[in-house]
């Protein structure tokens, strides 16, 4: 085995202190609790597992996993555990380093030649390590993975056109693709996938026999719970999102009952049930501080714990909880929040699994739960986290209530509505497809469907319940073409361009037989165009041939070359008589020469 760097070993399985097990009065407080809090955050289902020195202290299942059905939860309830998945990727990377397959501080390129990122040198040198505590420098740029139709070979070939927001290890920036990369280096190192890696190696070691991958899997389940959304204060039901194409960042589903088995492990210096899952001196590496998080004194809210500055281990938040070590990883998927967490020192955990999209109970109930096992008095949690969502939703109101002061009245789009139309580019984002209606636009981009509304000039605009406010600006090229769109879907780095696709056009051989021929540019340069294999080609003496893709029946475009084009032009009985060069410095006319 090849050396770990961790400076000081953690010591598992020895707790420093000892704490008796909570009474049945203290577990009967502790279910009205949870559900005065399921009531007062409208959350349908949750269910949960504590564990405490060597054993499973206590699971239980509270409300419906399905509002339609009355369908209970239980201990045995499926839920989608979002990116507390990402410890499972942390652990199965660390099983790589004890089978000396990869070592942590080794470029990523040392194990996979074909990566790249935006900037040169962080790719040469970004590490293993640095994939597993988010430091790579790039933003979240989730919406490149979001409902999008790619691969997760597809998704790491794309890396390299992501624009970074700080420099490389400057800061702690999560970052989900940098953990789906991790799972696809698991996958190819083993010859296998991420998928049956983690199957073979850690879940099923551990008895999870239910635990899965996909919404589509979970669905077969018959015991699983719904996703919902809270629109409006009503509970809606929402559909399932599969992100297997990322499942190393987020897509496991398990239960609470078997997760409380992954914390037992964690608790256990990677050991369940007697048999070794991973060293205890190659796990600590994971529960080691690695990188500071910003603002993590208090942290946002679902990190509030009243505890001090927070740090991000490999696959862990570390930080403390009334002066005691806790690590933690919530996970926020569509319809569903999860919380796991553990304090090693003390020997126990605690596993929050609900269906309801982006609500905090994971976190107030870990914090209860916390306070009852360490006998100390609970702090009311509830009230503290209704009090602070109460004070934000002012400040909304009042932010929304607001005349929007940017926005300039009484302008009108350059363009009729049509001529926005089109489908748009980017190599990482992908394509934005736009299709007038009426006086807006239809606007769809991957899971992101809108119709948006004029709001100024060439920006157009609409409210998303998912994503937000969204803002799309068109720009025109200097020959008054709409030639490309920005939006702003990531927040940290400039709108993100894409750049308009010409709309397929097919020619037929005798279509593109009327332009070929010979053409004297400006009286000076003879310049020729052929079709060949049904391909029309200018050939310009001395310059490389160039391949024209139709963009009309008159104009075509100079293949990868940005800003070229040539627009033919008939007589009045309707033959091919001229082209027209349109380039960024000028338009060069030429005569077609009679043959």
């Amino acid at each position: 085995m090849k050396k770990i760097s961790v400076s000081l070993l953690l010591v598992f399985s020895v707790a420093l202190f000892s704490h008796a097990q909570p009474s049945s009065k203290e577990l009967r407080n502790m279910e009205s609790f949870i559900e005065k809090a399921m009531s007062d955050w409208q959350v349908p289902g949750v269910a949960i597992g504590i564990v405490q020195g060597d054993e499973v202290i206590y699971t239980n299942g509270f409300g419906l996993a399905d509002l339609e059905s009355g369908r209970a939860v239980d201990e045995n309830t499926l839920f989608a555990i979002g990116s507390s998945s990402k410890a499972f990727t942390a652990f199965s990377v660390l099983q790589l380093v004890r089978d000396d397959l990869v070592e942590l501080d080794e470029p990523v390129r040392t194990y996979l030649p074909e990566f790249e990122m935006f900037d040169q040198y962080v790719g040469n040198h970004l590490t293993v390590r640095d994939l597993l505590c988010h430091r790579s420098g790039l933003p979240r740029h989730d919406v490149v993975w979001y409902g999008a139709p790619d691969t997760r070979e597809e998704l790491f070939h794309k890396l390299k056109y992501l624009e970074p927001s700080a420099g490389f290890r400057e800061i702690f920036q999560y970052q989900n693709l940098m953990y789906m990369t991790a799972g696809y280096l698991v996958g190819q190192m083993r010859q296998s996938s991420w998928e049956n890696e983690v199957q073979q190696r850690i879940l099923t070691p551990l008895g999870m026999e239910r635990a899965n991958f996909s919404v589509d899997e979970m669905k077969d389940d018959l015991n699983h719970a719904l996703p919902y959304l809270n629109q409006e204060d009503s509970l809606v039901k929402i559909d399932f999102r599969n992100i297997d194409a990322v499942g190393p960042a987020g897509s496991i589903n398990a239960s609470a009952r078997e997760m409380t088995h992954w914390v037992l492990t964690q608790l256990n210096g990677g050991t369940y049930n007697e048999s070794e899952l991973l060293p205890a001196s190659v796990l600590a590496e994971a529960h080691t501080s690695t990188i500071p998080v910003p603002n993590g004194w208090a942290g946002p809210l679902a990190f509030d714990n009243g505890g001090g500055p927070m740090t991000y281990g490999l696959g862990w938040f570390i930080s403390t909880h009334k002066g005691r070590e806790i690590l933690q990883h919530g996970g926020n998927i569509d319809g569903f929040s999860a919380m796991v967490a553990f304090l090693p020192e003390e020997s126990i955990g605690v596993v929050v699994l609900t269906n309801l999209n982006g609500n905090p109970l994971p976190a107030i109930i870990r914090n209860y739960v916390v306070d009852m096992l360490l006998e100390e008095d609970i702090r009311d949690w509830n009230n503290e986290f209704l009090t602070q969502r109460n004070q934000n939703r002012v400040r909304q109101d009042s932010v929304q209530n607001q005349e929007d002061l940017k926005r300039v009245k009484d302008t009108t789009p350059s363009h009729p509505m049509s001529d926005y139309a089109g489908s748009y580019s980017h190599p990482a984002y992908g394509t934005v497809e736009v299709k007038p209606q009426g006086d807006s636009l239809d606007v769809t981009y991957n899971s992101i469907h809108a119709l948006m509304g004029h709001y100024h000039y060439d920006v157009f605009d609409a409210t998303h319940p998912i994503f937000g406010p969204l803002k799309i600006t068109f720009h025109t090229n200097v020959e008054g073409d709409v030639s490309h769109l920005e939006m702003k879907l990531e927040p940290s780095v400039d709108p993100i361009e894409f750049d308009r696709t010409p709309p397929p056009m097919e020619l037929s051989a005798e279509d593109l037989a009327e332009f070929t021929g010979e053409y004297m540019i400006q009286g000076v340069q003879r310049v020729t165009v052929a079709a060949e294999d049904g391909v029309l080609t200018l050939t310009v003496p001395g310059q490389p041939t160039y391949t024209l893709e139709p963009i009309s029946s008159m104009k075509f475009n100079l293949k990868d070359l940005p800003g070229f084009s040539a627009l033919f032009q008939k007589d009045e009985s309707g033959r091919v008589n001229a082209m027209v060069l349109l380039q960024p410095n000028g338009q060069f006319k030429g005569t077609r020469v009679k043959e």
